[in-house]
């Protein structure tokens, strides 16, 4: 589910998100553990949230909203989280939000090591 693309002079891998998929739900190793996300879209309010859960089902969160350039679960972490900090971001001009039209392509869930966010 990882990719790796190179963030100036960093190596960075992104969690690879299908829109066209969404609401879908994949387990994926962040550092040592493995989670279960869960992705689903708000059609009226335009927006995508995500939950977050570790593999014995134990629910860390849900519904937090995916907003450009905001880290993923950055009000409620505990050392339950993943190690790496998980930003939605872009490298298009002009591209600030996160829209069903361009998450997913100019816009992908990044994965930071704590460090370097």
């Amino acid at each position: 589910m990882a990719a790796q693309l190179y963030d100036l002079g960093h190596n960075v891998e992104y969690i690879d998100v299908d829109v066209n998929k969404i609401p879908c739900t994949f387990s994926i190793k962040l550092g040592d553990k493995t989670y279960t996300l869960t992705f689903k879209y708000n059609a009226q309010g335009g927006f995508f949230t995500v939950d977050l859960e570790t593999t014995q089902g134990d629910v860390l969160a849900y519904g937090d909203i995916i907003r450009y350039g905001r880290p993923l679960f950055g009000s409620i972490e505990d050392d339950r989280f993943p190690l790496p900090v998980i930003i939605p971001r872009g490298f298009t001009p002009g591209v600030d939000t996160v829209t069903f039209e361009n998450f997913g392509k100019e816009v992908k869930l990044y994965l930071y090591d704590r460090g370097v966010a």
